[in-house]
């Protein structure tokens, strides 16, 4: 078990604030200072060894926001294999058409689509009736917990088979006119829509909504454009939706050039939502079968927590109580202590963290959350740490700051 070590923290200077620091629990500190800065947070700091050098409401169930995609990373480097790799199947007809079947591959973006456009071509296609989707390895009208309707990146939906995070990325020229903000990613009919009703001005990356259709249509048209430009013709350029069935011959199955780490490390580095609960039901779905459900997804999650972290994770405010996996959802609860049990197992991918200003660390940030946890260098090694703030005032840079000040009087 850890040790609690309450020494003073003499020399424990903030930088907004100027009072002495004390370890202890019961010490109280004057106003100004971590505490003050802290509200109705909590906060703790582990030395390499295990000793714990600060820690106030370590027991106070908090919402940790975007730093259940912590503990989401580890349970799926330990699901799934260390070689899986997310797939996109293509069928053939008799009829001539090419059926695209997604399995939620959070990476499909213009370049892969470019990728697999000369593969195809590659083996021999060279001609497309119809291009026909299949999104059904995903159930319909899939409801997230905590995302709501907006055209912001981070609320972009989930589904089966969806394109470039299912965003779309527009720019103007110098006189106004629409073009791509993506020199790999052409610009579809769809996006010309949705970019006609933006008034020109800074680049801008909108979500496609909440209407599944417009993302499979975005899917169709981009897919078109890329097979166009392998040298395959595409004559029907409409709208078509069905599940594979019986009539469709296996053509080619795409194995994504993304890895599991790469998909971890966009997912934990740039905090991506959509990977999140990508990976989700992904895991839900190798486990019971697809179609993904969240049921499923919840089910797996909660079972790995627990046998990696031990009763109560996945399931229980004290420990961690978690709906999905992006941390959009304001309903979960962690602990500083249940948080820093998972940082110590977490330890070993470090890597996986953005390192900012010489700290490996991962936010969580919703209205009135402002959540930090991840790893300070200092002398003997990692120097594990958690800051869950749940109130109107953002002072996790100060408290961070106030942390590392600590880590440094380790070498004195």
């Amino acid at each position: 078990m850890p040790k609690n070590r309450s020494v003073p923290f003499f020399g424990f200077i903030l930088l907004l604030c100027c009072g002495l620091l004390q370890a202890a629990e019961d010490v109280e500190l004057a106003p100004g200072s971590l505490v003050t800065l802290l509200g109705n947070g909590s906060v703790m700091l582990r030395s390499p060894e295990g000793e714990d050098l600060l820690r106030i409401n370590p027991e106070r169930s908090l919402i940790p926001a975007s730093l259940v995609k912590i503990p989401l990373a580890q349970v799926a480097l330990n699901t799934l294999s260390e070689d899986f790799r997310f797939e996109t199947h293509f069928f053939r007809n008799d009829a001539g058409d090419l059926m695209i079947r997604g399995y939620g591959d959070p990476f499909l973006v213009s370049e892969e689509l470019a990728r697999i456009a000369e593969i195809l071509a590659g083996r021999g296609l060279n001609q497309v009736r119809r291009l026909v989707l299949d999104d059904s390895a995903f159930e319909p009208d899939l409801v997230i917990p905590g995302q709501t309707s907006t055209t912001q990146p981070y609320g972009a939906i989930n589904g089966a088979l969806v394109v470039n995070f299912n965003t779309v990325n527009l720019a103007w020229t110098d006189t106004g006119t629409l073009i791509s903000a993506e020199s790999q990613t052409p610009l579809t009919s769809l996006a010309k829509e949705l970019g006609a009703g933006l008034p020109p001005g800074e680049p801008v990356r909108i979500n496609l909504g909440d209407d599944p259709v417009n993302s499979l249509r975005q899917v169709q048209q981009l897919f078109q454009l890329f097979l166009e430009e392998a040298g395959i013709t595409v004559s029907d350029t409409g709208f078509y939706r069905e599940p594979v069935s019986g009539d469709w011959t296996a053509f080619y199955e795409h194995s994504s050039s993304v890895s599991l780490q790469q998909n971890l490390e966009g997912l934990l580095q740039y905090s991506n939502n959509f990977i999140a609960n990508q990976l989700f039901l992904t895991m839900g779905a190798q486990e019971y079968g697809y179609p993904a459900t969240m049921e499923a997804a919840r089910e797996v999650l909660v079972q790995r927590l627990q046998a990696m972290y031990g009763d109560g994770y996945g399931n229980r405010p004290d420990r961690l109580l978690v709906h999905e996996g992006s941390g959009l959802s304001r309903d979960q609860r962690t602990t500083a202590a249940a948080m820093m049990h998972i940082m110590e197992t977490f330890r070993p991918h470090v890597a996986l963290l953005a390192e900012v200003d010489g700290v490996h660390r991962k936010s969580g940030t919703l209205t009135g959350v402002y959540n930090f946890a991840g790893y300070i260098p200092g002398p003997g090694g990692l120097y594990p740490f958690v800051i869950l703030s749940n109130q109107p005032g953002n002072q996790r840079a100060a408290i961070l700051r106030a942390l590392q000040a600590r880590v440094a009087q380790e070498q004195g």
